[in-house]
């Protein structure tokens, strides 16, 4: 377990620290300017000119490692999507295990999933601790 907390929060930091995609929303502000979208005004302000801002010493290293986290992350959602949901849940969103669970719960009554045999709900907390393995030890495999 310490091997997999280690890793998910070395993940979690890199995949965090990828700048955002999109600057403006489909939104038009009271000004009649675009308005900002949400995750390129956080990742704007976060900080102001400190944190996020400096550049580091070494830019390839540090851009590497995210190429290689990204990579990872890819190939992951290609390969097992659950684990790649669970995993961005926790680690991006900041949701808890039970959290998560539910989540999982309510996605697979939405889709209408009929329930495995013997089984009142279709995922507990130690399947969403399984996937959440799963997918921290698959992401550092590919790593």
């Amino acid at each position: 377990m310490f091997q997999t907390v280690y890793w998910a929060r070395y993940f979690a930091d890199e995949w965090r620290a990828e700048a955002p995609t999109r600057i403006h929303s489909s939104e038009i502000g009271a000004d009649g300017a675009p308005q900002w979208h949400p995750s390129f005004e956080k990742w704007l302000t976060r900080g102001g000119r400190g944190k996020g801002w400096e550049r580091p010493d070494d830019v390839h290293l540090v851009g590497e490692s995210r190429l290689r986290t990204t990579r990872a992350l890819r190939q992951l959602r290609k390969c097992a999507v659950r684990e790649y949901e669970v995993l961005y849940r926790i680690l991006i969103l900041a949701d808890s295990i039970d959290g998560v669970t539910v989540w999982l719960n309510e996605r697979a009554t939405r889709n209408s999933i009929p329930l495995p045999d013997g089984k009142d709900t279709h995922y507990s907390e130690k399947d969403t601790w399984a996937l959440f393995i799963a997918g921290v030890d698959f992401v550092r495999q590919a790593y």
